[in-house]
């Protein structure tokens, strides 16, 4: 069996490769889970939602990806467009709310992601 290189050896676990695919599968790769965790609060606008993301989750996607994965929920029926309006009852903004299917795919998304969590890292386990 070959060791790794020198250089390997300094390596921090979060500064592998592999981490780093890990963080953005969780991140970006699953922006959809983020937003309509957001989106349980109230409805909110694309804008403040790539805000609240950076704030409460600690990274940050790419405006254009954040406005995709809206439309793409929107035409799922995950989300649907709230029109609020001003004081000229012209439309504000466009601010977006979690719908049924999208309160019943976090359910089914927790369910899952505990089962998944359970079974990469058992409580039980004696190898810790």
């Amino acid at each position: 069996m070959s060791t790794p290189p020198e250089e390997n050896a300094v390596l921090k676990p979060e500064e592998t490769k592999a981490f780093q695919r890990l963080e953005k599968n969780f991140t970006i790769d699953l922006l959809w889970i983020w937003i309509l965790r957001l989106l349980r609060d109230g409805p909110k606008y694309a804008y403040e939602l790539r805000q609240e993301i950076e704030t409460k989750f600690g990274f940050s996607p790419a405006i254009v990806t954040n406005y995709t994965i809206l439309y793409l929920l929107e035409r799922e029926g995950v989300v649907q467009k709230v029109e609020k309006r001003n004081s000229d009852e012209r439309i504000d903004r466009k601010y977006y709310a979690i719908t049924d299917l999208g309160e019943k795919l976090m359910d089914e998304a927790e369910n899952y992601l505990y089962t998944t969590i359970s079974k990469l890292f058992p409580k039980n386990s004696s190898s810790k």
